[in-house]
C-alpha cells in the first residue's frame, strides 16, 4: 500500500498528465495521485492539497503556472464554484478529444478491452445556451450547489442553459422570490418556460424533433441538448436500417421518443417504461403520428422484457437499450444471455455503466462493432454515448 507523503494545506508544483473521467485532472507526487479540477494534461500548476485518503488526494488549484495551449477563459463568473461545469477553461475541439480518450480509457479499465472501436465525438450545435432544464435550489436566492456540495451560491444567469430559462430566472431574482428547496426551471420547442417545485405539475409541453411534434409529460423525463438528441436519433435510424431488422424494442423507453422517432421505417414496435404518465404519452403520441403497429407496455423492463421479446421474431429484432444511469439490472442481461436480439443499440449517459453492460452482452455472443459519443452535454463532464451490438 502507497503511503502518502502529503497533509491537508500543503502547497506544491505539480505536472498533469491526463484528464481523468469525471474532469479532474492527475498528478503524481512519488507516485501518489492527486487530482485537480480545472486543470489540461500538459500543464505544470499550483496546487494546495484539501484531502488526503489512502489511495489519493484531492487538491485546489492555485495558480497555472504553464498553461496549456487549450487553455482558454470561462465565460462563467461562477466556474470555478459552480459544480455544474468543468471544462469552460478548455478549447471546445479540445473537450471533445477528451471525452473520446477517456471512454476509451473506461473501455479498457472496466470493459477490458484494448482496442475498442471508439468513433470521434459528435460535438452540440451549440456549445452554450443549450440546457432545456435546470434544478436550482434554496433556501432563498436561486442558486447552484458548490463545487464540493457544502453550500449553494446565488446565480442571476447560467451560460449553458437555454437564453429563455436565463430570461425567467431574470424574473424570479428581479422579484426578490424565494426558493423553498428545488425549483425547475424547463423549456419547450416553443421557447415555453415552466416552472415549478416538485411535484410537477399533470401538464404537457411540446417537443419538435426530426419534424415531428410530440407532447411530453413536464415531469417525465426528456434528453435537454435538443441539437445533439436530434443527432443522435438520426444515427439510430441509420443504424436501425442498416441492421436489416424489421421489430423494434425501445426498453426503458421513457415517452417512448425512439420507438416513435425510427416507427415509421419499422414493422412493429414495442416500448416498456415504469412511467405510467410517459407510456401514456408514448401512445398518446404514436396516435398522432399515424403509427400503425405499435405496443407501450407500463412497467419495468426488468420484468416486461422477456415477455415482449417473446412476441418477436428475435432474428428480426432490434433492441435499443436506454437505462438509467445505473446502467441495465441484472434481470435485462440476464434475459437477454437467453434471448438473443439480432442488433442491440445501447443508449448511454454513463460511459462506465456501459462499458460494464458491453462486457456481459460481448460474453452473452454479442459483437461491439462501435461506440459513437454525443457531447450531449458541452462544458461538463458528462457525454452521452450510443454503441452498436450484433449478435
Amino acid at each position: 500500500m502507497t503511503t502518502s507523503p502529503l497533509q491537508p494545506g500543503q502547497r506544491l508544483e505539480l505536472d498533469i498528465t491526463t484528464v481523468a473521467f469525471g474532469g479532474d485532472g492527475i498528478g503524481r507526487v512519488d507516485n501518489f495521485v492527486v487530482f485537480v479540477p480545472f486543470v489540461i494534461e500538459g500543464e505544470r500548476v499550483e496546487v494546495e492539497i484539501v484531502e488526503v485518503k489512502r489511495r489519493f488526494a484531492t487538491a485546489d488549484l492555485v495558480r497555472v503556472i504553464t498553461p496549456s495551449p487549450h487553455r482558454i477563459a470561462p465565460r462563467c463568473p461562477c466556474y470555478a464554484n459552480c459544480a455544474g461545469c468543468q471544462y469552460q477553461h478548455i478549447e471546445y475541439a479540445h473537450q471533445l478529444e477528451l471525452k473520446r480518450a477517456q471512454i476509451r480509457d473506461v473501455f479498457e479499465r472496466i470493459g477490458k478491452m484494448k482496442d475498442a472501436p471508439i468513433a470521434p465525438v459528435v460535438a452540440s450545435p451549440r456549445e452554450y445556451h443549450y440546457r432545456n432544464k435546470i434544478v436550482v435550489h434554496g433556501p432563498g436566492k436561486p442558486g447552484f450547489w458548490t463545487m464540493r456540495g457544502r453550500s449553494i451560491t446565488e446565480i442571476n444567469a447560467c451560460p449553458i442553459a437555454r437564453e429563455e430559462i436565463n430570461a425567467q430566472l431574470a424574473v424570479i431574482n428581479s422579484q426578490s422570490s424565494v426558493v423553498n428547496k428545488h425549483l425547475t426551471l424547463r423549456c419547450d420547442s416553443t421557447g415555453k418556460v415552466f416552472q415549478f417545485e416538485e411535484p410537477a405539475p399533470e401538464e404537457t409541453i411540446t417537443e419538435e424533433l426530426l419534424g415531428k411534434r410530440l407532447e411530453v409529460p413536464l415531469g417525465s423525463f426528456f434528453q435537454i441538448n435538443a441539437g445533439v438528441i436530434a443527432l443522435a436519433l438520426e444515427h439510430a435510424r441509420r443504424a436501425f436500417a442498416e441492421s436489416g431488422c424489421k421489430i423494434l424494442v425501445d426498453a426503458y423507453c421513457g415517452t417512448g421518443l425512439f420507438a416513435l422517432m425510427l416507427g415509421d421505417i419499422a414493422q412493429h414496435v414495442y416500448g416498456m417504461e415504469v412511467d405510467e404518465r410517459a407510456i401514456a404519452a408514448a401512445n398518446t403520441n404514436a396516435e398522432r403520428l399515424s403509427l400503425q403497429n405499435y405496443d407501450f407496455y407500463p412497467g419495468s423492463t426488468d420484468r416486461l422484457l422477456f415477455y415482449t421479446q417473446r412476441q418477436c421474431n428475435l432474428d428480426e429484432t432490434c433492441l435499443i437499450l436506454d437505462p438509467p444511469r445505473s446502467g441495465c439490472g441484472r434481470a435485462v442481461l440476464k434475459t437477454l444471455s437467453k434471448q438473443k436480439p439480432r442488433a442491440i443499440l445501447y443508449v448511454s449517459c454513463a460511459p462506465p455503466m456501459l462499458a460494464r453492460d458491453v462486457k456481459a452482452l460481448m460474453a452473452a455472443g454479442y459483437k461491439l462493432k462501435s461506440v459513437t459519443p454525443f457531447d450531449m452535454f458541452p462544458q461538463t463532464q458528462h457525454c452521452e454515448a450510443i454503441a452498436e451490438l450484433s449478435r
